[in-house]
């Protein structure tokens, strides 16, 4: 049996970061993993999901994985949302960002910056799921840390691409320097300096690495999954 585990290393952060976020800042408890376990089920039961939108050839092959991961994520996200049935809520508001996503892998566009900037609201509702998950309410809280993690993931976007997919495209560098400078800039301006700091590694990062040298895309990842760690400490440091 195939498993058609995704493979999208920007996605498991994307997935992983935000609902973390909502954890470490509200009140942790067990229902936080076994959502947890259960959401992270449906993202294994994309795998095989978009394998079949790219490979319509591989048919009925992918039913086995789709089966298996719906049954163990139902399993444990069905009690949940019978218990805290306002969750249903959240996820309406997550399935248009999710069907778009889908949409672009069938026109086989899903490398477009627009998709990886769709798929980064879709996630970023994490960080409300797990607020209302352990404090049973949204504070404002919550919305800005939805925000500061939505515009942290879209500065890694922007960075990852300057050096893959964008590579030599000036222009794009420069919306790129103008966007990593705002993540600094705009949060100083509204008086929230410990937010620009925990934002600024990602900008010092996009400014020091050489873009006319070739880095291997496991290289970037590594070097993402560093900044995504010090993104979440800088925020639990001086915030908490």
């Amino acid at each position: 049996m195939n498993w058609f585990i995704p493979r999208e290393h920007g996605a498991w952060a994307m997935l992983i970061v935000p609902y973390l976020l909502g954890i470490l800042f509200s009140t942790t408890n067990w229902t936080h993993l076994f959502f947890f376990i259960g959401i992270l089920s449906f993202y294994f039961a994309t795998g095989p999901i978009l394998a079949y939108i790219r490979q319509p050839r591989l048919g009925k092959s992918v039913l086995p994985a789709i089966g298996l991961y719906t049954i163990i994520g139902s399993l444990f996200f069905i009690p949940i949302i019978i218990q805290l049935p306002f969750l249903m809520v959240l996820f309406l508001f997550i399935s248009p960002f999710f069907a778009v996503n889908l949409w672009f892998a069938k026109q086989k566009k899903e490398r477009l910056f627009i998709n990886d900037v769709i798929a980064i609201f879709g996630f970023s509702f994490l960080v409300l799921i797990a607020f209302y998950i352990g404090n049973r309410e949204i504070p404002i809280q919550a919305y800005m840390l939805m925000l500061v993690n939505l515009c942290f993931f879209i500065g890694s976007v922007f960075h990852i691409k300057t050096f893959i997919r964008e590579r030599g495209n000036q222009h794009f560098h420069k919306l790129s320097n103008i966007y990593h400078s705002s993540l600094i800039i705009i949060p100083l301006l509204f008086g929230l300096p410990f937010i620009a700091l925990a934002l600024a590694v990602s900008s010092l990062k996009t400014w020091i690495m050489p873009r006319n040298k070739k880095i291997k895309p496991m290289t970037l990842g590594l070097i993402e999954m560093g900044n995504s760690v010090a993104f979440i400490v800088l925020l639990v440091v001086f915030l908490t």
